[in-house]
């Protein structure tokens, strides 16, 4: 019962799911599938920063966003008393907080499977020996 045990245990320790998911990141999502999270604002307007950004991780189905308006990344310096974009071009955008859509359980159908075969083993091995 032991061995049957730690064997799931070690099943599902080693499966390579994905175990750190991001959740939600709010900021400007470009084209290039990156979302630019620092901006400088302005009476309400607001200029992304090129730096820092967070990729949209490929590991999961798709990534929707709960509402979106446009904005705008700016690639050079920030004029902050103006908000204009200095010495780099500006990219416009779609602002708004993306949130991860996992994918469906069938592409992990194979744990349930593998899961299934070993408790099945299980139980003939079991059996034998009575």
């Amino acid at each position: 019962m032991k061995e049957c045990l730690l064997a799931i245990i070690l099943l599902f320790t080693l499966n390579p799911l994905s175990v750190t998911a991001q959740g939600t990141v709010d900021g400007c999502l470009l084209s290039d599938n990156l979302v630019y999270t620092d901006y400088t604002s302005l009476l309400g307007a607001r200029l992304y920063s090129s730096t820092p950004t967070t990729s949209l991780s490929a590991n999961y189905c798709s990534w929707t966003a709960s509402s979106t308006v446009s904005c705008n990344v700016c690639f050079g310096a920030i004029n902050a008393l103006a908000l204009l974009c200095v010495g780099g071009p500006v990219v416009g955008g779609q602002r708004g907080v993306y949130t991860m859509v996992e994918c469906n359980l069938d592409d992990h159908s194979w744990v349930l499977g593998a899961a299934a075969g070993l408790f099945g083993l299980f139980i003939i091995k079991r059996r034998n020996k009575l």
